[in-house]
């Protein structure tokens, strides 16, 4: 992933892809399951603050294959520091560590030399997960059956697709009707949240929630993204866009709506949450910090030495994953064992 803008230009990104977008899409894929309407690009800036370009447009499938995860496993570097793991793909450039589920399994992306790369880790193994066809893959989330969910692209398209890879098979997701439709988690019971939208972002961009062939749309603000999930979708994480330079994160449990902020924080998004009520993520004051957030109050979480931290993912213990620059700028994915108290 290259380039890089402040996290204050997302909304001018968005709105300008928006502009040069088709006015439709394509049908589903034939075989009725979750075919793909939309596209979202993915960019990060100079301190991989992932920048969301949206886009219309579709295509029909993902080229079939055999189970695509590799079975050249990567090797996984983890130096332990005040309680966090540090993660480093062998021969990668940036590691990102976006999901965590119950066992311990964690999902992300890492950049080499030949592009951006989806993993899996599991007890010290790295897999890689490529979409068939596509030159950048990123996984976001797992469940403890290790369904993930992520994104992908393909050659001679700058956009970017949602995809769900369950037992070694890739399935595309979208919402239909939708332009854009992007998976960020999957719960234990497969629920998947994500979001999705047509041509303005802060309009009619929607949080949504996924159970089979049941979706369902959160209404009650414009320009929301749902980012965590628990089981049953009980409770869930995200964020709201009140417009292109101030961020807000809720929570909806049991359909009750919570708005928080970080203090003195423009941009404060949660990215996940944990079946205790920890939501999790990270705030822009100037640089970014990550935070946990639960009964008690919110914590602000630094790497220590980090230039800035981002937390993207929580499990049942309250182990943390997300990813810091060093002081070369170099980006690693991380794992933090639980902030405080957590409930079994």
């Amino acid at each position: 992933m290259k380039g890089f803008h402040s996290a204050a230009a997302l909304a001018a990104l968005m709105l300008a892809a928006c502009a040069d977008q088709g006015p439709t899409a394509p049908p589903l894929a034939p075989d009725g399951a979750l075919g793909i309407n939309g596209i979202q690009a993915s960019l990060t800036d100079a301190d991989e603050n992932p920048l969301m370009i949206f886009m219309g447009g579709g295509i029909e499938g993902i080229p079939a294959g055999s189970d695509p995860r590799s079975v050249d496993a990567l090797s996984m570097e983890l130096a332990q520091a005040a309680g966090f793991s540090t993660i480093d793909v062998q021969g990668a450039s940036a590691t990102r560590a976006f999901g965590i589920n119950a066992v311990g399994q964690i999902v992300g992306s890492y950049t080499d030399a030949a592009g951006t790369h989806g993993y899996l880790w599991d007890n010290s193994t790295v897999t890689t997960i490529q979409v068939p066809g596509a030159i950048a893959t990123e996984a976001w989330g797992i469940n403890p059956q290790g369904d993930i969910v992520g994104r992908y692209r393909i050659a001679g398209d700058a956009r970017t697709f949602g995809f769900l890879l369950q037992d070694g098979v890739f399935t595309n997701i979208s919402v239909p009707g939708h332009l854009t439709t992007l998976p960020i988690k999957i719960s234990p019971s497969r629920d998947i949240v994500g979001c999705f939208h047509d041509t303005n972002f802060l309009v009619d961009m929607r949080g949504y929630v996924q159970r089979g062939d049941r979706v369902k749309s959160f209404e009650l603000l414009p320009s929301t993204m749902h980012n965590g999930v628990t089981s049953g979708g009980r409770v869930i994480a995200g964020i709201s866009f009140e417009s292109a330079t101030l961020v807000h994160s809720y929570v909806l449990d049991r359909g009750a709506y919570t708005q928080f902020d970080a203090p003195g924080a423009t941009f404060t998004e949660a990215w996940d949450v944990s079946p205790t009520g920890r939501v999790v993520g990270y705030f822009n004051p100037v640089t970014s910090h990550g935070f946990s957030r639960d009964a008690d109050g919110l914590t602000v979480i630094d790497v220590p030495g980090a230039k800035w931290t981002r937390i993207f993912g929580v499990n049942p213990q309250g182990e943390m994953v997300g990813s810091y620059a060093d002081a070369t700028n170099t980006v690693h994915g991380f794992v933090l064992q639980a902030v405080g108290k957590e409930k079994n």
